[in-house]
């Protein structure tokens, strides 16, 4: 008797929301430390340090926003199958 291999369950969709989310609060808190730690907080805003902090703060919650939108684009394609399928033991649709 051979069975078939299941996977984990874990689409590419998936996956991309969750890696796209997780680098976008990797990006934010590294964009914190530089902005504590490194930007010289007496100079202008355009140092270099400045403008890393708010470059990778920016992309951060850019990346963020990307996971969130692939995360509930997933969710909701997941609820749209369900309600379509058929319950079971009745024939589907002709």
């Amino acid at each position: 008797m051979v069975t078939g291999v299941r996977g984990t369950g874990w689409s590419l969709a998936l996956r991309l929301g969750v890696a796209f989310t997780s680098l976008g609060g990797i990006c934010i808190v590294a964009s914190m430390l530089v902005a504590f730690l490194i930007a010289d907080h007496s100079s202008s805003d355009s140092s270099p340090s400045s403008l890393a902090a708010i470059g990778l703060g920016s992309f951060g919650v850019l990346s963020v926003l990307i996971g969130c939108v692939v995360l509930i684009g997933f969710a909701l394609a997941q609820i749209w199958h369900r309600t379509r399928r058929p319950p079971d033991g009745t024939a589907g649709p002709r």
